[in-house]
């Protein structure tokens, strides 16, 4: 037996499919690793040196998460430095502090909420591959060059 966030589970038992499938880790966990999780996880303890990987994750305001986080949906309140990838859903609540690249389908962001970094909202929330470079001899974007000397 396992006990996880007041949780007692049982190692090596598959879960039913009535359970509920929510974990919790409390803000006096630190983890220095990958965390991969099926469900939703609340996570409100410390990560450094690794990844989060999963369905639906929520980082709450005491979360301080150092490493890459890959999901399905995301809602962040704590603080986030790293790569995030969310397949549908982010939400930067007021709290928020993400520092990294940031690509997903759909961004909602409170104000208060700190973003830095790059971003992609893509349909799929896949990242994109890279943008072709542009002509180096042109002073002027792609299309602004043809237009120049026409009145």
């Amino acid at each position: 037996m396992l006990g996880v966030g007041g949780k007692v589970v049982k190692t090596g038992v598959p879960m039913s499919p009535s359970d509920d499938n929510k974990s919790s880790i409390l803000s006096d966990v630190e983890i220095s690793g990958s965390v991969k999780f099926k469900g939703e996880l609340s996570f409100d303890g410390q990560l450094k040196d690794g990844n989060i990987e999963g369905e639906a994750l929520i980082a709450g305001e005491r979360a301080r998460i150092k490493g890459d986080i890959k999901a399905d949906a995301f809602l962040l309140r704590g603080s986030v430095t790293g790569d995030v990838l969310v397949a549908g859903k982010c939400e930067l609540k007021g709290s928020a502090n993400l520092v990294g690249s940031l690509t997903t389908n759909r961004l909602v962001m409170d104000e208060g909420a700190t973003l830095i970094g790059d971003v992609q909202i893509t349909p799929d929330g896949k990242k994109l591959p890279p943008l072709a470079p542009q002509n180096p001899q042109s002073e002027f974007p792609t299309g602004v060059a043809a237009l120049k000397g026409k009145k």
